[in-house]
């Protein structure tokens, strides 16, 4: 569930549900996705937030892979623990747990506008004994923090010997404060003391032996605890208080965006820990931060020269055979392997039925028109992306390349093989192996500029989600495509536009229905190739001030729609109900351009030096 579809389709019918309803009903769904077979590669893929190596921190001896998490207080009974680890969290939080359930007595309340949540209190849990049955099902790849509460040192004992194979670290209270030294003798995890804002008394706990502190998130307001932004002047002003102590330090809620989370990094903080933030922002949030905490830390922007120059000929050198592919399409269609093929040249099919010519000329001119565009993207992609060591454009240049030239092997299917096409392959493909074995050392994850949940960026959720649209329908029907090329061959439109049946076809000439399905399931095949690019590229590649990817989008869906539909009118195939789909996509695509644009065209700052935020180094 990115930001793309959680704020434009989801959200709206979560907030119409009660909070708890809709909580435990989103963080289920998240959860039962990232437990199915290949359920964290779809997690992955459509969100791409496994955080860059640049983030990785020792802290209490514990190696945390980011240094952002989720508060347990949002998931008491959970329900979306192994999830978390596929949402670019570096560490989670569960509980506090104790011996028996603790239920909340009044409702949660969400202020949308205000973007707040209230609990009655945050110590809600089910309870010890189902929890070790939700903790025995959970399989996290980043630490795990375990709160414990107990009213004696006979319960915290007990919480701890039965919690200790899960925990990474404990989280105790001030209550638990003097048993601190009984619950080293059973575990030899690092204990965190969690405070609050107005329990920061340092004489209650300066002769402690604890590995950290954790501030817990929350206000005291109206009889219970309020969420929000309003907890970052706190936050920061108990986080310089614990300061003087030299321990790491979690500073848990408050954070609604990248920049809330940065000025708590400034002021102290160690790790992070979201709340309210998560649902009011959107899962996308740890990306977000992950993301510009990288890009604050690196002076000067990456470059990886190696591969993609490589990459950048054979996408140079699929845009030019999309040129020649649209001149041979404009003028003779059928080249002199063709006619041979065929036992006939062109004249013959023309003098026999102009129009099922110029449907194959149709077929040949939009195969043309995907191959341009698929090589821009390319070379964008190439040069805008793998140059300066974006590891997501990589990924999306080799899935959509390693389709392509799967298209190869479609003239087994047809016993036409394709001569120039054969030698298009056979010369980009030594470009396409090189630029692999050149990139190899590619380091994962990229960095981003993103500060604020601005209004161009709650606009940009429409554009990206459009986009993506517009990706899967072209992925579908180069599906569909492919499909009918390998079978049918022709859709109802198409026998209607040449009045003939493919029997009448056949009879005339046998090979002419092989020769059309090849180039049908070679047009379907670019398509698949190209619907992969727009839709890695709208997924991954779509952050705040990223100019040459609405650039490479606009500029890239210039030629396929050009071709796709103009070529209809060209040879008076304008039948409208078979060009709906074109139109709908261009109308996404228009919308997506519109919503993009301030977003991905808005100017990039500077990075500052970490080293300026006086981030205390642990």
């Amino acid at each position: 569930m990115p930001d793309w579809s959680y704020h434009t389709f989801f959200k709206p019918v979560l907030f119409r549900m009660k909070p708890e309803t809709s909580r435990d009903f989103t963080l289920q769904l998240m959860n039962k996705l990232a437990r199915l077979p290949l359920g964290d590669k779809v997690i992955n893929f459509f969100g791409h937030m496994q955080p860059p190596g640049e983030l990785e921190r020792n802290i209490a001896g514990i190696r945390f892979p980011s240094p952002v998490g989720i508060s347990g207080a949002l998931d008491p009974n959970l329900k979306g623990t192994t999830s978390y680890s596929n949402l670019g969290f570096g560490f989670i939080e569960v509980g506090p747990i104790s011996i028996k359930p603790c239920t909340l007595q009044k409702p949660i309340k969400r202020n949308t506008d205000e973007e707040t949540l209230w609990y009655q209190h945050l110590h809600s849990n089910m309870g010890l004994d189902e929890a070790l049955g939700k903790l025995q099902q959970t399989k996290p790849t980043v630490p795990m923090g375990i709160g414990i509460k107990g009213q004696t040192e006979e319960e915290l004992s007990h919480l701890t010997e039965n919690l200790d194979d899960y925990a990474d670290f404990f989280i105790v209270d001030l209550n638990a404060a003097d048993h601190i030294e009984k619950l080293r003798k059973i575990t030899t995890k690092p204990v965190f003391l969690e405070l609050t804002h107005n329990k920061l008394d340092e004489n209650k706990f300066n002769h402690l032996e604890i590995d950290g502190f954790l501030l817990r998130e929350g206000v005291q307001k109206d009889n219970g605890i309020e969420l929000g932004k309003s907890e970052i002047p706190l936050l920061k002003s108990s986080i310089q208080q614990l300061l003087p102590f030299d321990k790491p330090i979690i500073a848990s809620g408050g954070v609604h965006e990248p920049n809330d989370a940065l000025e708590l990094f400034r002021s102290g903080a160690s790790l992070i820990q979201l709340h309210s933030g998560f649902v009011f922002s959107g899962p996308g949030l740890p990306k977000r931060i992950n993301e510009r905490y990288v890009y604050e830390r690196t002076s000067e922007t990456k470059q990886n020269t190696n591969g993609w120059l490589s990459f950048f000929f054979m996408g140079l050198g699929v845009f030019l055979s999309g040129i020649i592919a649209l001149i041979v399409g404009l003028t003779q269609v059928l080249l002199p392997y063709d006619e041979a093929f065929l036992g006939m040249k062109s004249e013959e099919i023309i003098a026999y039925n102009h129009h099922l010519f110029h449907f194959m000329s149709h077929d040949r001119i939009c195969l043309a028109g995907v191959m341009i565009s698929a090589g821009f993207m390319f070379m964008q992609l190439s040069y805008h992306g793998i140059r300066k060591g974006e590891h997501w454009a990589k990924k999306a240049f080799v899935i959509a390349a390693a389709i392509g030239f799967l298209n190869l092997f479609y003239f087994i299917g047809f016993g036409y093989f394709d001569k120039l096409h054969f030698f298009y392959y056979f010369i980009i493909f030594p470009f396409f192996i090189f630029g692999l074995y050149r990139s190899r050392n590619m380091t994962i994850g990229s960095n981003g500029t993103n500060l604020h949940n601005s209004t161009s960026w709650k606009k940009s959720q429409l554009g990206q989600s459009m986009f993506v649209i517009s990706g899967v329908c072209l992925l579908s029907a180069g599906i569909v495509i492919s499909i009918i090329g390998m079978n049918g061959v022709f859709v109802p439109e198409d026998l209607m536009f040449f009045s003939l049946t493919p029997e009448q076809i056949t009879a005339f000439n046998e090979k002419l229905i092989p020769l059309i399905a090849h180039d049908r399931a070679g047009f379907g095949g670019a398509l698949i190739s190209e619907g992969f690019l727009l839709l890695t590229i709208a997924l991954w590649g779509y952050t705040e001030g990223a100019k040459w990817v609405w650039w490479t989008l606009a500029i890239g869906g210039i030629p396929g729609f050009v071709t796709g539909v103009g070529t209809h009118f060209m040879i008076g195939y304008d039948n409208h109900f078979h060009l709906s789909p074109a139109y709908l996509l261009f109308v996404f695509y228009i919308v997506g351009l519109i919503y993009s644009y301030p977003y991905l065209r808005g100017s990039k700052k500077q990075p500052l030096s970490l080293t300026s935020f006086g981030a205390k180094k642990v």
